[in-house]
């Protein structure tokens, strides 16, 4: 699959949590409409972690940035096997900036670290081959709508904040259903890269604006990889950083 093939290249960082506390406050928030509230709240900070066991193999990536809900517009970092410079990507409208040229400018003055490309002259076949960077993190809030009925595991203190546990099973169809026309081609092809087409299950954590700020997916692929998918949201309402490289340091390679 796609997620697997992606972690071959990439490295993960992912912090730990601490259990304790409680809030009725969070409890009345459930996690029902968990979806609409973080997305209402516009952008947010992420940290997405990825590991993958293949055959005797572990792999792992890591994730950061901000991004928004509502429009294309965002900035991630990732890091890269070995110690590497971390990969870096601008999202803003149908333009993608990423420093994908950045080691070879380092051995060549003469190649520029920066790349753009406009995605409205990419053709569609080729469109769809090329992961949508922002729709792998916008499906993470989007996972809850697909759960029918959520158990509640606990009250865990998240960095100072109480937070309700919740544990179901997530249905792929009715994610996609449920998000806004708009929507569904980029979340359908994301849960298609990233997880799996039948119904699995699924961690949440809800604060106590009823807003998700923590998804753990673990699964099995029909090859036999194990994968965990760790994904967390925090400072809703954050400025996205649109800031990108003078056109000096930019090569275009749009069609």
């Amino acid at each position: 699959m796609a997620l697997v093939r992606r972690l071959l290249a990439i490295a993960l960082a992912v912090s730990a949590l601490s259990a304790c506390g409680g809030s009725k406050h969070v409890v009345a928030a459930g996690l029902s409409g968990a979806t609409g509230r973080t997305v209402a709240a516009k952008t947010a900070s992420f940290t997405l972690g990825i590991s993958a066991t293949i055959g005797s193999m572990a792999v792992q990536s890591s994730e950061t940035g901000s991004l928004s809900f509502s429009e294309r517009r965002a900035h991630f970092y990732k890091l890269v096997p070995g110690g590497g410079t971390p990969q870096e990507v601008v999202i803003d409208g149908p333009i993608e900036y990423t420093n994908a040229n950045i080691d070879a400018a380092l051995n060549d003055p003469t190649v520029k670290p920066w790349t753009k490309l406009d995605t409205r002259r990419v053709p569609p076949a080729q469109l769809r081959t090329h992961p949508d960077e922002l729709a792998h993190v916008r499906v993470v809030a989007y996972l809850a709508n697909g759960v029918g009925n959520a158990s509640r595991v606990g009250t865990e203190t998240i960095a100072g904040e109480p937070q309700i546990h919740y544990r179901g099973v997530v249905d792929p169809a009715r994610v996609v259903a449920a998000a806004p026309a708009s929507e569904r081609a980029a979340l359908r092809m994301a849960i298609g890269n990233d997880y799996l087409a039948s119904p699995f299950p699924a961690d949440f954590w809800v604060d106590s604006s009823g807003r998700v700020r923590r998804v753990l997916v673990g699964y099995r692929t029909a090859h036999g990889s194990q994968i965990v998918i760790d994904a967390r949201f925090s400072d809703f309402g954050v400025k996205v950083d649109l800031t990108v490289p003078p056109a000096a340091d930019v090569q275009n390679i749009s069609p």
